[in-house]
């Protein structure tokens, strides 16, 4: 049983969000009421909420002890210091305000002052070359041009925004025509790499840092800002967050995605902060503010697994330390009023378009999982007591399990491309879904490729059978925004990888399959994709050349780089198959039950001799090995 009570810290004088569970307390602090001490000390103590550095105190300081004393003048500190910083249960400060309670009700007879004096200024206030690092001034940004501006915002809200909610829409576009971005430095920052992730969506020249390189496109803003702060002291804003999200979306299609990782990290860090990663008491009424903030905390846990999982790196925060709220699924036209907090979800009948994120967020809590087993250390692996002979299969098994109820859960409106009301934003939604539902299938299945075991024969026909679904998906969304978002392109290459895969073995096993066409159309159509992207995203050009190579050798000869040797308008391999992503799902015993209606028919299962085709691939599934796994099988790069 837990049970969330608010109560008067007397120490800091500031209102405290206390978690009780088993003896347990978490600490959250949460802004303080209105002060009724006198005006010199409401002066002097703020709401700073870290004990070893309690520098930002502006209401009074206070003293544990039997005589209060005087502090002496105030100081001057601006009201932009008072700080909500988030305690947990193994926090000293928690076990300080224990002994701090039983001390008050042991002296309940005596007057003791409720705002006793106890800090020494020299320990608890920071000095004034500390204090420097903070008044800095406001950086010299250099803006697009208005109708640029204007312009670029747009292409964001309506490209990105949709998939990944960082930014309420009327709040920002009212902060810009107000001007904030000239006088807040932390919202400028924002603007500018708003400005850098929407100029993926154009083709005015404007944007462009070198003329004719359109891989510079929105570098000229993204340089501007910085991420690592010039002051640790200060708390994490909103707009920092929302930066976070924002400079990881632009690195992640960069020529240097990797250090996406590290960024996610830090901004990870600053949430937990916060607090922003445990529930808030019971009956909170969710203002705008935290609200975006909830939701920047979301999509930095997002971003997270998408770098972790491709990576294969640990990840900054994983299911189990995360207890907070999904964001509301209240749409940013639903808070008129940005201070409005008279209804939780959606006042009006139709569709939320944030369902869609908190869709996507049940998905990722299912790929932690799978990190977290399927892909962890021996180490883990005993501590977690996953040992036996078949603690995989029975993984899996959860997990399509897991798989089949999110498919169950979604809403009607995202189960088909054309989507309802939605003007198309559902249907690229809901093709977004589609792509990371099929590609979280590969990456659950994807262990078994290579092993001689009972799991291997159904998980390759699930993964080929994913990877061909994945290409129909993209190959109706590929002029759209969907085919622009790094998970999508991520997904695409998996799919690509999977697909040669099944070729390549069969093609050395000698093994002919009836599918073998469609499957190398599949891989075209993803090539295609990621062409289409790479004019504006490396790692598209990446993963291109990468899938090229693996394709390179096959009975096909490898396609141009600005043609794939057919004519894509005209051509019967490129006409869309399906009006809709997914509507009806079928039958599959082995792993989920229900499939996209682009999903082809499942191959049948494969002789027992091409289990030795997987026992002797690679142990591993690095991309890098295998371009030097299939050369050798070409000999030095010839057919076969």
């Amino acid at each position: 049983m837990t049970e969330k009570l608010q109560s008067k810290d007397l120490l800091t004088g500031y209102r405290l969000t206390i978690e009780q569970d088993q003896d347990q307390q978490e600490i959250s602090p949460v802004s303080s009421s209105s002060s009724t001490s006198t005006s010199t000390s409401s002066n002097l103590l703020s709401a700073a909420g870290v004990l070893p550095s309690i520098s930002s105190l502006n209401d009074t300081t206070i003293l544990l002890g039997d005589n209060a004393i005087d502090s002496g003048p105030p100081l001057d500190l601006s009201s932009d210091f008072v700080q909500d910083r988030f305690f947990g249960a193994s926090s000293g400060y928690t076990l300080m305000k224990k002994v701090y309670d039983v001390k008050t009700e042991v002296l309940s007879d005596h007057k003791i002052p409720p705002r006793a004096l106890f800090q020494r200024l020299e320990y608890w206030f920071m000095r004034p070359w500390e204090r420097a690092s903070r008044n800095q001034q406001m950086p010299r940004y250099n803006f697009p041009e208005a109708d640029l501006m204007l312009s670029l915002v747009s292409l964001y809200l309506v490209n990105v925004n949709i998939f990944f909610p960082i930014v309420h829409a009327p709040t920002f576009k009212r902060s810009i025509v107000e001007g904030l971005h000239l006088r807040d430095q932390h919202f400028g920052a924002v603007v500018l790499l708003v400005c850098a992730v929407g100029s993926k969506y154009t083709a005015d020249p404007r944007v462009l840092h070198t003329p004719e390189f359109e891989l510079s496109s929105g570098h000229q803003w993204f340089v501007q800002v910085q991420m690592a702060r010039q002051s640790l002291f200060e708390m994490p804003s909103l707009y920092e967050l929302q930066c976070f999200c924002l400079a990881i979306l632009y690195l992640i299609g960069s020529p240097e995605p990797k250090s996406t990782w590290i960024l996610v990290a830090m901004g990870i860090r600053f949430c937990c902060e916060l607090g922003l990663h445990r529930r808030k008491p019971e009956g909170h009424i969710w203002t705008l503010e935290e609200e975006q903030k909830k939701r920047a905390f979301w999509v930095l846990v997002t971003l997270d697994k998408l770098t972790a999982s491709f990576l294969g790196r640990p990840s900054a925060i994983h299911d189990e330390d995360v207890d907070a709220d999904l964001p509301l699924q209240r749409d940013d036209e639903e808070w008129a009023d940005q201070n409005s907090n008279s209804a939780y979800e959606q006042l009006s009948d139709k569709p939320s378009i944030i369902a869609a994120f908190n869709s996507y967020l049940r998905l990722c809590d299912i790929l932690d999982f799978a990190l977290r087993t399927l892909y962890s250390t021996k180490k883990s692996q005993l501590l977690l007591g996953l040992v036996g002979q078949d603690w995989r299969e029975k993984i899996v098994y959860d997990l399509d399990s897991s798989l089949n109820e999110w498919i169950s859960s979604l809403p009607e409106y995202l189960r088909s491309e054309s989507g309802k009301n939605g003007e198309g934003i559902f249907a690229m939604q809901s093709a977004f879904l589609y792509t990371a539902y099929y590609h979280l299938q590969i990456y659950i299945h994807r262990p078994f490729l290579p092993k001689p075991s009972p799991r291997a024969l159904p998980s390759l026909s699930i993964c080929t059978t994913a990877a061909k679904s994945c290409a129909r998906v993209l190959d109706c969304q590929r002029n759209g925004s969907v085919a622009s978002l790094p998970h999508t392109q991520y997904a695409a290459f998996a799919a690509g990888v999977v697909l040669l895969f099944d070729l390549w073995a069969n093609k050395r096993a000698g093994i002919k399959i009836d599918d073998q066409h469609k499957e190398m159309q599949s891989v075209e159509i993803l090539l295609r994709v990621l062409q289409e992207q790479e004019a504006k995203s490396a790692s598209a050009g990446r993963f291109w050349d990468m899938l090229t190579e693996l394709k390179r050798g096959y009975d096909h000869p490898p396609p141009g780089r600005t043609n794939l040797g057919l004519n894509l308008q005209d051509h019967t391999a490129w006409k869309k198959t399906s009006r809709g992503v997914t509507t009806k799902l079928t039958e599959n015993k082995t792993t989920t039950s229900k499939r996209s209606e682009h999903s082809e028919p499942t191959p049948p299962q494969p002789g027992i001799s091409e289990i030795d085709v997987w026992s002797t691939a690679p142990p591993g599934f690095s991309y890098n090995e295998w371009v030097y796994y299939i050369e050798d099988m070409s000999g030095m790069g010839g057919t076969w």
